[in-house]
């Protein structure tokens, strides 16, 4: 049975050797030798992108609609608060129970986003 040593030297300037015991076997260029790259295109100078493209990556889903019950104040009177006893309407005016946040609030409503090549 025999054995062999095969070494496969690579060089920066894209350049191959395959030496098989020590001797050169084969060598060349990686980019004539095998087709790593797609080949390359000339781009057409009559190519122009539409007026009406969209280079965004995703947009509003226009099947998406705002719950019924999404809109709701940030902000509401704080239903536990009491006019203090006392609180003279003459002097102060009109007693108002003071905000808080509203827990019911969610915020702006925006519609989910979905893939612009979705249509």
């Amino acid at each position: 049975m025999y054995t062999h040593t095969y070494t496969l030297i690579v060089e920066p300037d894209q350049t191959y050797q395959v030496l098989i015991d020590g001797e050169k076997a084969q060598s060349g260029n990686f980019e004539d030798d095998w087709s790593f790259l797609p080949p390359k295109k000339i781009k057409d100078p009559e190519a122009k992108k539409p007026e009406d493209w969209d280079d965004r990556a995703t947009i509003d889903d226009p099947t998406d609609t705002k719950p019924e019950d999404w809109e709701q104040p940030e902000h509401i009177a704080d239903p536990d608060a009491t006019k203090p006893e006392d609180w003279d309407d003459e002097m102060d005016g009109e007693w108002e129970a003071p905000m808080i946040d509203n827990p019911a609030f969610k915020g702006e409503w925006k519609p989910k986003q979905v893939s612009s090549s979705w249509f």
